[in-house]
C-alpha cells in the first residue's frame, strides 16, 4: 500500500507510539507527541499562527511525521502566509526501505505553502539536512554570540570545550587561579560600551504586548527582507503572560518606544552544552535597525543584574549582529540552522542579495523554546 501524508488524528496514537519505539535506537532528539492537539500553537479558529501535524502512514503504520507551522511574514514590506517545516522525522533513518518517506514529507509541506523555511534542526550532517540539500533548499546558519558574566562558572561548565581531559584540566587551572576572571574582566572593559551612550533609554518589564508594539511593528516592519509578523496579538499568543518565564521588555529612549526584547534566565541542570550554569537568553527582539544596539544593551543589562553567568542570542540580521558585538558579545560557532525553500530563496536573493537583511531569532522555531 503506497504511503501517503495524512492529518494526525486521535485513531492514529497507538500507531505514532510505536513509530516512537522503533526509531529509539537512532537517539533521536525528539518524538512524535503522543497527541493529535500540537501542544504549542493549537489550531484555534481565527489564528493565523498555529502548527498542525502530519504522518506519513502506510497500511495503518506510521513511517513519518512533521510539524507545520502556520504563520505571517512580511517580506519586503508585503504580509504573505510562510510555511515552517519543523521536526521532520523519517524511518528511513533505522530502515532504508523508508529512505524517500524524507522527501515525501517535504514535497508535502511545500504543497501546502511553497515558500517554506526549517529554522534551528542542529546538524548540518543530518539525513533531513542531506534531504533538504538536494532538492534544492538553501542552508545558512543564523550567528551565535555570547558574553561571560562569571568566568569560574562558564570554565567550569561550558562542555563544548571541556571535550577532553587535557581541556578540563586548562580551564579548571584558569578557573581556580584567577587567570580566566582577569582575562574576561580585561576582555570586557575593551568590549564594552560606554553606559553613557544609553543614559536616555530606559527599559521597564510588561506582562503583555498591547497597542505599542503593534505601532513599533508597523513602523518597521518594511525595514526588513523577510521578518514574521509581530504585532501584539502575536506576540502575545507566542509569549503569553501566564508564562512568566519569559522577560518581556519595552525600550524607551526619551520617551518613544524604542523597541521590545523577550529574555529567558534559566538555570540548566548537567545541560549537554553549559552544564549547571546559569544561562541569560535574549531569544526575540524587535526595533527599527539603527535602534538595535539601544535594544541589546538593556536586555544585557537586565541580564547581568538578574546575576545570570553567560548571556547568548542568535540573530541574523546584520544590525542586530552588530548591536551583540557592541555590547561586548564574542561570536562563537552556531549550529543553528535557517533553510529555505526554492521559491523562498529565489524571493529573498532579489530582495537581501548581500544576505544581511533577514530578521531570524529564536523567536522564529519550533518552540517552546528550551534555553
Amino acid at each position: 500500500m503506497p504511503i501517503r501524508i495524512q492529518p494526525y488524528t486521535p485513531e492514529l496514537t497507538p500507531s505514532v507510539a510505536e513509530f516512537n519505539r522503533r526509531m529509539a535506537p537512532a537517539n533521536i532528539s525528539f518524538q512524535v507527541p503522543e497527541t493529535p492537539a500540537a501542544a504549542w500553537l493549537p489550531k484555534i479558529d481565527g489564528r493565523e499562527i498555529y502548527q498542525e501535524i502530519f504522518l506519513a502512514v502506510e497500511d495503518g503504520f506510521v513511517r513519518g511525521a512533521y510539524t507545520f507551522k502556520h504563520q505571517e511574514f512580511s517580506i519586503g514590506g508585503r504580509i504573505r502566509p510562510v510555511g515552517a517545516c519543523q521536526m521532520p522525522i523519517s524511518e528511513g533513518i533505522v530502515d532504508k526501505r523508508y529512505s524517500l518517506v524524507g522527501p515525501k514529507i517535504v514535497n508535502d509541506a511545500l504543497r501546502r505553502e511553497p515558500l517554506s523555511y526549517g529554522l534551528g534542526i542542529g546538524d548540518r550532517n543530518g539525513s533531513i539536512v542531506k534531504v533538504l540539500l538536494a532538492m534544492g533548499w538553501r542552508l545558512r546558519e543564523v550567528p551565535f554570540y555570547f558574553k561571560i558574566r562569571n568566568s569560574f562558572n562558564f570554565l567550569r561548565n561550558i562542555q563544548y570545550l571541556r571535550a577532553s581531559r587535557l581541556k578540563r584540566f586548562a580551564l579548571d587551572l584558569a578557573a581556580f587561579s584567577g587567570a580566566g576572571w582577569l582575562g574576561n574582566r580585561l576582555l570586557n572593559l575593551a568590549l564594552s560600551p560606554d553606559p553613557r551612550r544609553y543614559e536616555s533609554c530606559w527599559a521597564e518589564q510588561v506582562s503583555e504586548f498591547s497597542d505599542w508594539a503593534t505601532d513599533l511593528w508597523r513602523d518597521c516592519h518594511d525595514r526588513y527582507a523577510m521578518i514574521g509578523v509581530r504585532d501584539a496579538r502575536v506576540l502575545n499568543i507566542l509569549y503569553p503572560a501566564e508564562n512568566t518565564r519569559f522577560i518581556k521588555l519595552r525600550v524607551v529612549d526619551s520617551g518613544r518606544v524604542a523597541g521590545w526584547a523577550v529574555l529567558l534566565d534559566t538555570r540548566m541542570s548537567n545541560n549537554k552544552y553549559f552544564g549547571n550554569m546559569r544561562v541569560g537568553s535574549i531569544i526575540d527582539c524587535l526595533a527599527r535597525p539603527e535602534d538595535a544596539h539601544k535594544v541589546i544593551f538593556l536586555a544585557t543589562q537586565v541580564l547581568e543584574r538578574r546575576g545570570v553567568d553567560l548571556v547568548l542570542s542568535n540573530q541574523a540580521h546584520a544590525s542586530w549582529c552588530g548591536a551583540l558585538k557592541h555590547a561586548g558579545f564574542l561570536r562563537g560557532p552556531s549550529n543553528y540552522l535557517f533553510v529555505t525553500s526554492v521559491p523562498l530563496t529565489n524571493l529573498l536573493r532579489q530582495l537581501d542579495p548581500a544576505d544581511t537583511a533577514v530578521h531570524m531569532t529564536r523567536g522564529d522555531g519550533d518552540g517552546p523554546i528550551h534555553l
